[in-house]
């Protein structure tokens, strides 16, 4: 047996244990975070029902245009991005945007190396990013050693259980000199005497060992020591609620990484676009197609283009320094991430979100553990009104040196101990102790009910997000097909500049929204994963 289990069987044998959790049911916490009557039946989230696949597809040729795929049945793949890594060790994703009844690609055609081949090359998943966190992050070592520091005051709580023994050894000596006209006086003990003329001198020794031992208390000590054993607990929940809020940190960042990388490639195609469309209108300026205004008009777009490029690289690199920082590493290390492997679609129903986050999320668990330790309070505050019993036993030995002499006292009893006027102070405590109890169960209620709307709040936004990267794809597929029209035209002197930049304008914000749609979702999926309790980054997510 364990030194922990005996020790809770001691304090089983000589108390009659702590208060129980049926004096604030968890059903109550429950009950409020999920209303009886609330339907978890499916929701209709749109097409798509099951994980959604994340290919990695290059955007389009050379010159930002994709060609019609064969005809086929309607694929519902989402592509968000394309994992390749650039110079500065920073994943860079590019961009993969739908088409409308894409077939699959064919292994040729994908732009960058494979997931595998990513991890190989140095660059870190979400799973390995999150378990990264868990080594590294310094907060959670604050967390770890507040469960040292919760499992110290419950040895200190138990002391009290175990009789105390001290000792003590002194040496030193003496020196009697009685003088007097008497014959003889008396001193205590009554009846001695010590005759007049009477010179001693002498050293001792005194060694006295004291043993005590609390009997009852009637619940101090068993109170005390159930608070700890419940601060314990709660430290502990404590501690797995910030691994899980580490986890959704770390998810956070490693999307906006994600998200930052796949907008950098699409500013860098706006540019390639721009500096196509330049060459472009030059050639038509020195045929005297157009006119020189619509060539400055192109180089403004151009300008435009490269600003956003250069916006976008500033995004990548805070981004990926945000990520170091989540995962608790050096802010400056040039981490690089890979693509995602699948997108899964919210819960089916509001109503499973509700009994998950009732059922799994810590807060609940500390609350409740919290109204424990309140009462907890309250049953000391009571037992300070009673008396106490102890057992002493007392053993002094005294030993002269000259003349040679020994004594050995021993004492044993058994004592009560009862307070009966402290000036108020124990019913003060125990107001204070009773007050204690109804605010932890009115924080109790208070959490249930932020969780319940945590839960609504993120899986409302979920829901719509994931509605959003369907409702992105056609204005991708429209801008995409206006710009090759537009281009054509222009390429014949019969599109104004306008019309083109107007044109790559349109079709370079419809890849940012369709884009922002899928990482926006998988944002708010791993948020609602941690509103639920669960740990963010499992099966790759």
């Amino acid at each position: 047996m364990s030194a922990k289990a005996t020790r809770l069987a001691f304090v089983a044998v000589l108390a009659g244990g702590c208060a129980s959790p049926a004096n604030y049911p968890r059903e109550h916490l429950a009950e409020r975070v999920c209303a009886p009557g609330v339907s978890s039946g499916p929701a209709d989230h749109g097409p798509a029902s099951s994980p959604v696949a994340v290919n990695n597809v290059a955007l389009a040729s050379d010159k930002g245009l994709s060609e019609p795929p064969p005809s086929g049945t309607a694929s519902q793949t989402i592509t968000p991005v394309a994992a390749v890594s650039d110079s500065s060790g920073v994943t860079q994703a590019a961009a993969q945007l739908p088409l409308e009844n894409a077939a699959p690609p064919a292994p040729a055609a994908q732009s960058g190396p494979a997931v595998g081949e990513s991890e190989q090359a140095g660059q870190i998943s979400l799973p390995d990013a999150i378990q990264t966190a868990f080594r590294m992050q310094p907060r959670l070592r604050v967390f770890l050693e507040g469960i040292n520091e919760a499992e110290g005051r419950s040895d200190v709580a138990f002391a009290p259980y175990l009789p105390t023994l001290s000792a003590g050894i002194s040496g030193g000596g003496f020196d009697l000199d009685v003088t007097g006209q008497a014959a003889g006086f008396s001193f205590l003990p009554p009846g001695a005497t010590v005759p007049i003329g009477l010179d001693l001198a002498s050293g001792f020794g005194l060694a006295e060992v004291k043993m005590q031992w609390l009997i009852c208390d009637f619940g101090r000590r068993e109170g005390h020591f159930c608070q700890a054993e419940l601060g314990v607990e709660i430290a502990r929940l404590q501690t797995d609620r910030a691994y899980q809020t580490v986890a959704n940190e770390v998810a956070a960042a490693y999307y906006k990484v994600l998200q930052t990388s796949s907008l950098r490639r699409i500013a860098q195609e706006a540019v390639r676009r721009a500096e196509d469309d330049l060459k472009e209108s030059r050639k038509l300026e020195k045929g005297g197609v157009i006119e020189r205004e619509k060539v400055l008009r192109v180089e403004v777009q151009l300008a435009q283009s490269q600003r956003q490029l250069e916006n976008a690289d500033a995004a990548v690199e805070i981004a990926v320094a945000a990520l170091n920082l989540a995962m608790g590493v050096t802010v400056t290390s040039p981490t690089a991430v890979v693509e995602i492997g699948e997108m899964l679609p919210p819960p089916s129903s509001l109503g499973e979100c509700l009994q998950a986050a009732a059922s799994q999320r810590r807060e609940l668990d500390v609350a409740r553990t919290s109204v424990q330790v309140a009462q907890e309070g309250s049953r000391v505050a009571k037992a300070d009104f009673l008396p106490k019993i102890l057992a002493e036993g007392d053993y002094c030995n005294f030993e002269q040196t000259s003349p040679r002499a020994n004594l050995g006292l021993g004492l044993g009893f058994i004592k009560l101990e009862w307070g009966l006027f402290e000036g108020g102070r124990r019913v003060g405590e125990l107001r204070v102790a009773d007050s204690k109890t109804r605010a932890a169960v009115a924080l109790a209620d208070s959490i249930a009910d932020t969780i319940s709307f945590e839960a609504i709040e993120a899986y409302r936004q979920a829901t719509t997000s994931f509605r959003a990267i369907d409702l992105a794809k056609p204005a991708v597929t429209q801008a995409r097909e206006n710009y090759r029209l537009v281009k054509a035209r222009a390429a014949q002197g019969d599109a104004t500049a306008t019309e083109l930049t107007d044109a790559e304008t349109a079709l370079t914000r419809a890849e940012q929204d369709y884009l922002n749609s899928t990482y926006e979702y998988l944002t708010a999926r791993a948020r609602l994963d941690y509103v639920m309790g669960q740990t963010v980054g499992r099966n790759g997510r």
